[in-house]
Parts: C-alpha cells; sequence; structure tokens
C-alpha cells in the first residue's frame, strides 16, 4: 500500500490555523514519510516579540528525551555491558538508596525502563550545573517513598530514567551529556540537537509559555528556559529542531541503522524496544509500554512519547510498518493542540488516530471500592468521596501542583471497567481515572492511576 505524501502548503496552512485556534503562541511540526521530511513552522518565538518561530528554530524535548536514554541502555544491552534483569545497583557507584532498602537493592534495569521501579517518580530536582549532577539527582533519592512493589503496576516515572542515565555515566565512564553525544546525537548528524545551555543558546530558541495564574487560559513567558542538568536524563535539558527529531525517529524506524550505514542498535533490540513489556492503565494514552517508548496502538503498531517542561510540549510518533513517524513541538499548548494535529495526520497516512478519552457509560456500579484518600505526592492528596450524585473527587495541592492547578474538586463520571473521567483545571476535556488492585482483585482499590502516575491509598481517612 502507498503511504500518501504530504502537502507542504496544506501542512503550513493546517498548523497555522490549530495554533490559532488553540492560542499557541508558537509551534513547528514535522513528518517523515518513506525517508522524506517535511518541516513546517507557525507563530513567534516568544509573546511580546516579534521573533518568528522557524524550522530551524530549537525546542525542548521534554520527556521524549527518555526514548533516547532508554536507546543507549539498550545500546550497552547490545554490547553485553548490561543485563536488563540485573539489579540497577549491580552498575551504580555509589549504589542507589531509597526510603525502602529492599527495593533499592534489587530493582532492576528493566523495572526502570517500564516505569514500574514504583519509588516516586517526581522528586524535586537540585540545581547541580557540574559534571556530577545526575550522580547528585540519584543519591538525593534516599527519602524516596515506595508507590508499590517493583513490577507491580505501570507508573510514569522521571526519577528511575535519572537512575538509568547515571548507569549509562558508571558504565560508560563518562557524563550522560557526553554519552548522548558521542553514541545518538555525532552518529546521526544532528547538527542542532544538545543538551548543555552554552551549546544550545548559539541556535535560535523558541520560549516556553505558561499559564499567568493557576487554571488560566492566558499565557505569559517563562524565566527559567530549561530544566536543572540534574534532569537531563528524564527530559530537562535535550533540544533539538523537528528535522533532528525525526532523524532520531528515522533510525528507529531502520532499526538501529545510521545514516553512515552504521549500526548503532541490534535490529532485534530496536524491534523489541516497541513490543508490549508492561500494561498502562489508562485507556487515553495506549494500552502498553515498552523500553522508553508508548505503545500508543498494537494493530497496526504505533509507539510515541509525549514531553512537557518549562511551558513546552511535544509530541512524537512513529508508524513502523509504514516508514511514517510525526513530530509536533509548540509553546504553551495547554489543550492539546499537538495530539489533534499528529491524531489527524495519523489517520491520513496511517488509517488510524491516536488512543481517546473513552465516554461516559451508564450504569448502576458500587462505587464503595473507590471511596478513599490516594496521595500522589507531599504536593498532591485526592480525597474520592461518595455524594448522591456520585464520586466527587476533591483535590488539596502545594508546591508545583498549586501553581498550575490549585486546590480544586471534580465530578467523578463512570467510563467502563474500573475508569472514570473527571476534570483538571486549566483543560477542559476530561481526564481519565482507573482505580487498580496492586495485589488482584478484592477490598478497596489499592490505587488511583491518572496522568499515567499512580497514588496510593492513604491510611488517612478523606475529610
Amino acid at each position: 500500500m502507498t503511504t500518501p505524501r504530504v502537502d507542504r502548503r496544506e501542512f503550513q496552512q493546517r498548523l497555522d490555523d490549530l495554533a490559532n485556534r488553540y492560542g499557541v503562541p508558537g509551534a513547528a511540526a514535522g513528518v517523515l514519510v518513506d525517508g522524506r521530511t517535511t518541516v513546517v513552522a507557525t507563530g513567534i518565538a516568544k509573546l511580546g516579540t516579534t521573533v518568528p518561530v522557524t524550522t530551524d528554530s530549537v525546542f525542548l524535548l521534554a520527556s521524549i528525551t527518555k526514548v533516547w536514554t532508554a536507546t543507549l541502555v539498550l545500546q550497552l544491552v547490545d554490547e553485553g555491558l548490561v543485563d536488563l534483569s540485573s539489579p540497577v545497583n549491580h552498575y551504580l557507584t555509589p549504589p542507589l538508596r531509597l526510603e525502602d532498602e529492599e527495593v533499592a537493592r534489587t530493582v532492576t534495569v528493566g523495572q526502570l525502563l517500564t516505569h514500574s521501579g514504583g519509588f516516586f517518580g517526581d522528586a524535586a530536582e537540585p540545581d547541580v550545573r557540574s559534571d556530577d549532577a545526575v550522580e547528585k539527582i540519584v543519591e538525593s533519592y534516599s527519602g524516596l517513598a515506595q508507590l508499590h512493589r517493583p513490577g507491580a503496576v505501570f507508573s510514569y516515572s522521571n526519577s528511575g530514567y535519572n537512575v538509568l542515565g547515571r548507569l549509562i555515566e558508571c558504565v560508560t565512564g563518562s557524563t550522560w551529556d557526553e554519552a548522548l553525544r558521542t553514541r545518538l546525537i555525532e552518529p546521526l548528524g544532528l547538527g542542532s540537537t544538545s543538551t548543555l545551555p552554552e551549546e544550545t543558546m548559539t541556535r535560535p530558541l523558541v520560549v516556553g509559555h505558561v499559564p499567568a495564574a493557576p487554571g488560566s487560559y492566558d499565557l505569559t513567558p517563562v524565566s527559567t528556559w530549561l530544566d536543572p542538568r540534574t534532569s537531563g536524563p528524564c527530559g530537562g535539558t535535550l533540544a533539538a529542531t523537528p528535522a533532528d527529531l525525526l532523524a532520531f525517529a528515522r533510525h528507529h524506524l531502520e532499526d538501529g541503522l545510521a545514516p553512515s550505514g552504521a549500526r548503532l542498535m541490534s535490529t532485534r533490540t530496536a524491534r523489541t524496544m516497541r513490543e508490549p513489556h508492561i500494561a498502562q492503565p489508562d485507556p487515553s494514552r495506549g494500552p502498553a509500554w515498552g523500553w522508553g517508548w508508548s505503545i500508543e496502538r498494537l494493530e497496526p503498531r504505533i509507539v510515541g512519547h509525549i514531553g512537557s517542561t518549562c511551558g513546552q510540549q511535544s509530541r512524537l510518533v512513529l508508524a513502523p510498518d509504514h516508514g511514517v513517524a510525526v513530530c509536533v513541538m509548540a509553546s504553551g499548548d495547554i489543550q492539546g493542540m499537538g495530539d489533534e494535529l499528529v491524531s489527524e495526520l495519523l489517520r491520513e497516512l496511517v488509517g488510524v488516530g491516536l488512543p481517546t478519552t473513552p465516554g461516559p457509560v451508564e450504569a448502576d456500579i458500587d462505587v464503595t471500592p473507590y471511596v478513599g484518600r490516594f496521595r500522589m505526592s507531599d504536593e498532591a492528596t485526592i480525597d474520592v468521596r461518595a455524594e448522591a450524585s456520585g464520586l466527587i473527587a476533591s483535590f488539596t495541592t502545594s508546591g508545583r501542583w498549586a501553581d498550575f492547578h490549585g486546590d480544586f474538586s471534580t465530578p467523578m463520571t463512570y467510563a467502563g471497567g474500573t475508569t472514570f473521567l473527571m476534570s483538571m483545571p486549566p483543560v477542559t476535556e476530561p481526564v481519565a481515572a482507573t482505580f487498580l488492585w496492586a495485589d488482584g482483585p478484592g477490598g478497596p482499590a489499592t490505587h488511583l492511576a491518572s496522568q499515567m502516575r499512580v497514588a496510593p491509598r492513604s491510611e488517612a481517612s478523606p475529610r
């Protein structure tokens, strides 16, 4: 079957229209079809200026970086230097320390790749700029709470990927930044990709934008362009153009080949990265997770990753059987312009779009197992209570959560299985929330999963 080509003029008009409709200050998007790359850009680099976004502008890749970090780990596996079934502490000096010492001793490399290590995944990032930055952030994890036993459920973990970044450093004897440069950026010929601000700032930059106040749709430029170097492996510092991101995608579509013909990863390993390794409970996000990749669809296989940091949002998807990759990089896309554009392009090029959030389902259900308090972190607690109208979720927030959401309550509308829909301001589209039992069904739900994270049930009673 012949894959349709992308008309550049129509592509440009579509991006212009969507960015205008969603109020996105600046964005760029790219499509790779059968080896041919088309990139377009729109808007301005920063509100209050007239500097345009161009196809040469660099954006933060945010958590798409995790696929790069996973690729480095799998290169080391190919070289016989790392075993995915081994405890990560087999490779770390100094060793990983956690609140649960047994987990620190036994959690495996593979469990970290699949976001199933179980320890809190969104730890604060110390602002360390020296070459030992990743080592320092991993040392700071000694007090991280355990959310579930390793391997039990999927829960998205920035912390886990920083530990993998430290593994790369210990095995290669270099910094994560240097390993990324010598093992991926240079072999792939990515001339506009970098992790260090002194390199990135020589290129045209797009500045991120965030809500001017909790729950607001008005945007303001960020005051800090990127995250601390400590968060490099999980997605705080890597910046690239859409063309460079699609060149990285092409390397995966071609199962580990560089443009020179050199093999950066074995064919078997590249393909196994795209296989399901753990179920992902959010029905709006795809059914499973691979090694680094989110499995968006099983048939046809669609893999990808999303990212959001410092007021910038990114989305990359690949359809390996069709030789297609699509990316969108945006500033201040708080309502999902990128998802809409990617899904439209996938439907046209591959025949299917991204997963969608399920709709409400009419059913009489017993809500007793779902009532209780679920603690996402020290910054967010969710009290789920039953009222005559149905379930209500009340969020109590502080810190970064309060900066974006503030405290709020939302009805929970049944959507089938153990999934409900709720609203999280300022986003107006419903968000899925799924109740889980980490040790098998029966009794009160042990966890509440939403936005790819799980919150364990707290012993405290709801207010």
